[in-house]
């Protein structure tokens, strides 16, 4: 007996789920890492201020530019994960089918907002393009990228789980015909 070789469609959502789960890695990854340095950044500024009597220059920026980085990584992680609030008084009301559907549309809820900002943020990085922070010299559309990033991987996000959302219908259909 001869083994099946996985069709062309299997082989390709696998990989697709490795990529996904690749760039996944990376964003909680990046996440993690700039909250670690926010606090020891935070931490060095208040030893040096009460025990060296210096202050960091830079610190205090360090830490709010690194906040708009994780804020705008770490919403579409929750999204993700599905732990963003929801409106769940309405939810018991609403059949499976009505459940599906408007799980639905909040993803794509999701996928006009990640659109906005996205966009937004674009027009906004070029007007930053010749501008430097005070403290730590960076490029300001450097500072900023990191919404713009955050609202690709949450229409990605988006995307992804409209897809399996769809697939999974169409996998139940044609299990229910079959």
């Amino acid at each position: 007996g001869g083994s099946m070789q996985p069709s062309a469609a299997v082989v390709m959502e696998r990989a697709m789920r490795r990529l996904m789960g690749g760039i996944d890695r990376v964003v909680e990854t990046v996440v993690i890492v700039l909250f670690g340095a926010m606090i020891a950044v935070g931490t060095a500024q208040v030893f040096n201020r009460y025990f060296l009597n210096v202050s960091l220059s830079w610190s205090e920026e360090f830490q709010r530019y690194g906040q708009i980085w994780l804020v705008f990584l770490a919403i579409p992680i929750a999204y993700r994960r599905g732990m963003h609030m929801g409106i769940e008084g309405l939810r018991p009301y609403l059949g499976e089918t009505g459940r599906l559907w408007f799980a639905r549309f909040i993803d794509a809820l999701w996928l006009v907002l990640g659109g906005f900002i996205a966009a937004g943020t674009a027009q906004f990085l070029g007007v930053l393009s010749t501008q430097r922070s005070a403290g730590l010299n960076l490029p300001m559309n450097w500072v900023y990228m990191g919404v713009l990033i955050g609202a690709l991987y949450m229409i990605l996000i988006g995307i992804r789980r409209l897809a399996a959302s769809f697939a999974d219908d169409a996998a139940a259909t044609s299990k229910s015909e079959g």
